[in-house]
């Protein structure tokens, strides 16, 4: 692995640190922690599908568009 690879995972790791570490905490002081970490991947799941879609359906008006 290069050097810019290195830093470019050392830079995502961190910005998911910083998303991630508010997330388990919350997870971690709710009542039904395995509960609230179940609905946290489902709305991880959805969110990422919903935003794969929209960018397929992006790239799909653009090709056509580019295609006119």
């Amino acid at each position: 692995m290069s050097n810019a690879n290195r830093l470019q995972q050392l830079s995502v790791d961190h910005a998911l640190k910083r998303v991630i570490e508010p997330l388990a905490s919350y997870i971690c002081a709710t009542d039904q922690p395995s509960v609230a970490l179940m609905r946290a991947m489902a709305v991880l799941a959805s969110t990422v599908n919903d935003t794969n879609r929209a960018a397929n359906t992006y790239a799909g008006v653009l090709s056509e568009y580019t295609r006119s």
